[in-house]
């Protein structure tokens, strides 16, 4: 609807009253009811604000009452004037009637707006409610699949646990009794073969104790990354000798290290990452192999290959080899905690490298590592 400004509607009323006027004088029959209804309903209709339609009513009220008085050429005022009052009255009433109208679809209006905003405020809150909704159940789901996995975790924790500490405990009780059944001097070799099982045994069982420690450190925050300046290949000749009495008979680690390549990392977090890795290739390859181990820098990154011929994982198994307690289906008869690659990857990333593996079933394994080198950095 088109509106117009308080000065525009007062001009037009003014105008409009002044022609309402001159009919009058001009054609004193002039019925004023139809210019005044008129007047006062169109400008009812077309206002902007309401001071206006007060000060038009106000003004036609007092024209039709100064009509009214003034002498006609009817000699019968009495009827003028009743003629005029009713149309006074009927023009009060139609603006009365046309304002009430107004304000009616106006407060009609405003209660609109007042639902339109209700509405969208409501929307506004249930889609705020649908969004806190679908969050609380992307949380549901991901805690019960973390539930899931713990309890996963936990199945295999009980099968490894009830499997690797029962055949060590069982090794060095059978060994202990066998060795108090020989006791002539002869019986030598065979005490120090039952002797050789029992070490043999406590030192799987520190490993897996060690094991268990490493992983509590890491979930208690307890263990720091301490850099320090490294020669590489003074690093490798100590974690080649360290692991040389683990490697099965025959099999021949390979290790290539630049010469003057030094880094600016953590020794001790290195040291197990790498004899874990080197131990595994040795763990499940077969006897007569080459373990491969190379250490080359690119880019202020020192990267790491480590290699074997061994059993090689399944393509199903992959997802899961950084798991906790997490062993490949093929190596069941092998013993392990399944924390080592674990441990590794925790390890890695607290240097902010990364891990990842290649094989292929039954023709070995290759797993890469990359970390920066904060020194060059």
């Amino acid at each position: 609807m088109f509106h117009f400004g308080q000065r525009q509607t007062l001009v037009i009323s003014i105008f409009i009253m002044l022609v309402t006027a001159c009919l009058l004088v001009w054609r004193p029959d002039y019925n004023f009811f139809d210019g005044g209804l008129i007047t006062a309903i169109l400008l009812t209709i077309f206002i902007k604000n309401d001071t206006p339609t007060r000060i038009m009513g106000i003004a036609c009220t007092i024209l039709v009452v100064v009509i009214a008085c003034l002498p006609h050429k009817n000699p019968n005022l009495a009827e003028v004037f009743i003629e005029h009052f009713f149309s006074l009255i009927l023009v009060i009433s139609s603006t009365l009637l046309v304002l009430f109208l107004k304000s009616l679809y106006r407060t009609m209006q405003e209660l609109n707006q007042a639902l339109e905003k209700e509405v969208e405020k409501r929307t506004a809150n249930l889609e705020l409610a649908l969004s806190h909704l679908a969050s609380s159940q992307a949380e549901l789901k991901d805690a019960l699949e973390k539930e899931k996995e713990l309890s996963e975790i936990k199945s295999r924790f009980v099968s490894m646990a009830s499997h690797e500490f029962r055949t060590p405990l069982s090794a060095i009780l059978s060994s202990a009794a066998l060795i108090g059944k020989y006791p002539a001097s002869e019986d030598q070799p065979r005490r120090e073969k039952h002797v050789q099982k029992i070490r043999d045994s406590v030192i799987h069982l520190n490993e897996l104790l060690e094991d268990f420690l490493s992983l509590g450190r890491i979930e208690e925050g307890k263990i720091h990354v301490h850099p320090e300046n490294i020669s590489l290949q003074n690093f490798a000749l100590e974690t080649v000798e360290e692991v040389q009495g683990l490697l099965k008979s025959g099999q021949h680690l390979h290790s290539e290290v630049p010469q003057e390549l030094h880094v600016w990392s953590d020794k001790r977090l290195l040291k197990h990452i790498f004899v874990n890795l080197l131990t595994n290739a040795s763990k499940f390859s077969p006897a007569e192999t080459r373990i491969g181990w190379k250490l080359w820098e690119e880019n202020g990154y020192i990267h790491a290959i480590v290699e074997d011929e061994g059993m090689g994982i399944p393509e199903e198994d992959k997802t899961y080899l950084f798991s906790s307690f997490f062993r490949a289906r093929n190596v069941t008869n092998i013993q392990g905690t399944g924390l080592g690659l674990h441990i590794v990857k925790r390890y890695v990333d607290m240097l902010h490298g990364s891990i990842s593996v290649e094989s292929e079933l039954g023709k070995g394994t290759r797993i890469l590592i990359n970390f920066p080198n904060l020194q060059a950095q």
